[in-house]
C-alpha cells in the first residue's frame, strides 16, 4: 500500500501541476513549489525504474502497473485534460530536468502549441496504438487494470470531505460524496456483487473513513439487490457514506481506544448519530436523506440501542440496512482490541439479533446477497 502511496503522489501532483499552469505565471511561487515536488517524485521513481511508464485507459491512470480510477477530484481532472490532448501514455526517463518538466507540464495545461515545438530529451508521450480501452498496452504496462483496485484513493477523498463537512457545516457540497458512490456502484457492477472483495481493498489509518467506505459498499449493494431505482440507490448510499460524520466530532482517544469504554466514553461515542444528523441538518445533500440515516442506525429494529425514541414511526428502511453493513464491517474488520473475525463467524453472530437488533426481512436479503 506505501507504494501505491508514492505513486498517487506522482499522479496527484502532475495533475496539480498541470491545473496550476493553467491559472498562473511559470514564476508564481504555488507553480513553482508544485513542479519542485513532482520533480523529486520523478527523480525518486526514475531511479528506481529507470523508465517510469503513465496510461491512461477510460476512467483509470495506470502507472508503474497500478490502476487507480479517476474517483479524486484532481485525478480525474488530469484524466480528462490529458484525453482532451490525445494523450494516452507519457514515459518519464531517468535524467529529467526541472526546465523539461516545466515546459511538459505547460504544454499539456495551456493546450495552445503543439509538442513537435519542443525537444523532449526524457519524456515521452502519445497515443496507445491498436489497444481497446478495456485492454491495457503490452509496450508500455504489462497487466490490465484490475477491478480489485477500483475504490484506490476513495478514503483520502472521503477523508477530506468529512473533514470539510465537520469543519465549515453550511454551504459544504457532497458532490465528492456522490462521485464515491457512483463509483461504488461501478465497482459492484464489476465485482458481481462481491461485497467482501470490495471492503477488504481499503486502507487508511482512520478507522471511521474506511469504514464508512465499507459500509457504503455493503448499502449500495444491499439497495441494487433488493430492486430500488438507480436514484434511490445514490441516494441511500451517500447516506450510509455519511452515515458516522458525528464521530468526526469525538476525541479520537476515545474511538481509538484499546481497551473497553467506561460508561463516560460509551455516553460520548453514543452522541454521534445526533452530532451527525445536526451537522447533515446544515448541509443541502439533495435529501433529507443523510440526516435520517445518521440519527437512526443504531437504534435496534425493537427500538433499543440509542438515541433513544419517543415518536412511533418506522425507522427508514435505509437506517436498517445501514445498520446491519456497520455491524457486519466491524465485525470483519481489525481493531486495537480484538482481532477481525472470518465471516461465517460474523454471520453466526448476527443471525443471533434476527428479529430483534435487525429487522427480520432486510437480514434475510442480507444474508441472501452474501450467499
Amino acid at each position: 500500500m506505501k507504494r501505491q502511496q508514492e505513486l498517487i503522489g506522482v499522479l496527484l501532483d502532475l495533475g496539480l501541476s498541470i491545473q496550476a499552469s493553467s491559472v498562473y505565471p511559470e514564476s508564481h511561487q504555488r507553480v513553482q513549489e508544485l513542479l519542485a515536488r513532482l520533480h523529486n517524485r520523478l527523480q525518486a521513481e526514475t531511479g528506481r525504474l529507470n523508465v517510469l511508464h503513465i496510461g491512461f485507459l477510460g476512467d483509470h491512470a495506470v502507472i508503474d502497473e497500478f490502476p487507480f480510477l479517476g474517483l479524486n477530484p484532481t485525478l480525474d481532472r488530469l484524466i480528462r485534460k490529458m484525453r482532451e490532448r490525445g494523450i494516452e501514455k507519457i514515459s518519464f526517463r531517468e535524467g529529467i530536468t526541472p526546465g523539461e518538466l516545466k515546459r511538459f507540464v505547460y504544454f499539456v495545461g495551456g493546450g495552445r502549441e503543439s509538442g513537435a515545438e519542443h525537444r523532449w530529451e526524457c519524456i515521452n508521450y502519445g497515443k496507445i496504438q491498436g489497444v481497446s480501452e478495456d485492454e491495457a498496452p503490452m509496450s508500455v504496462l504489462s497487466s490490465q487494470p484490475s477491478r480489485s483496485h477500483v475504490l484506490l484513493g476513495a478514503t483520502d477523498v472521503l477523508k477530506n470531505l468529512l473533514l470539510s463537512m465537520a469543519g465549515e457545516g453550511k454551504g459544504t457540497k457532497v458532490s465528492e460524496g456522490r462521485d464515491i458512490v457512483a463509483a461504488v456502484m461501478k465497482g459492484l457492477r464489476k465485482e458481481g456483487m462481491l461485497i467482501d472483495t470490495l471492503i477488504r481493498l481499503q486502507s487508511h489509518d482512520d478507522y471511521t473513513v474506511t469504514h464508512s467506505l465499507n459500509v457504503c459498499v455493503i448499502v449500495v449493494a444491499q439497495a441494487v439487490h433488493a430492486g430500488f431505482p438507480e436514484a434511490s440507490v445514490q441516494e441511500i448510499g451517500l447516506a450510509a457514506l455519511l452515515h458516522d460524520i458525528g464521530k468526526e466530532m469525538i476525541p479520537a482517544h476515545i474511538l481509538n481506544k484499546k481497551g473497553r469504554l467506561d460508561t463516560e466514553e460509551f455516553e460520548r461515542i453514543a452522541e454521534h448519530p445526533v452530532i451527525g444528523a445536526k451537522l447533515l441538518r446544515k448541509i443541502e445533500c439533495g435529501s433529507d436523506l443523510p440526516m435520517i440515516v445518521s440519527f437512526e442506525h443504531h437504534i435496534k429494529y425493537d427500538r433499543s440501542g440509542y438515541p433513544d425514541v419517543m415518536f412511533g414511526e418506522a425507522i427508514h428502511p435505509a437506517s436498517y440496512m445501514t445498520q446491519i453493513a456497520d455491524v457486519y464491517d466491524a465485525l470483519r474488520t481489525y481493531r486495537p482490541y480484538r482481532k477481525s473475525l472470518e465471516r461465517e463467524t460474523a454471520v453466526s453472530i448476527m443471525k443471533e439479533g434476527r428479529g430483534t437488533e435487525f429487522e427480520p426481512k432486510l437480514f434475510d436479503d442480507f444474508l441472501d446477497l452474501l450467499g
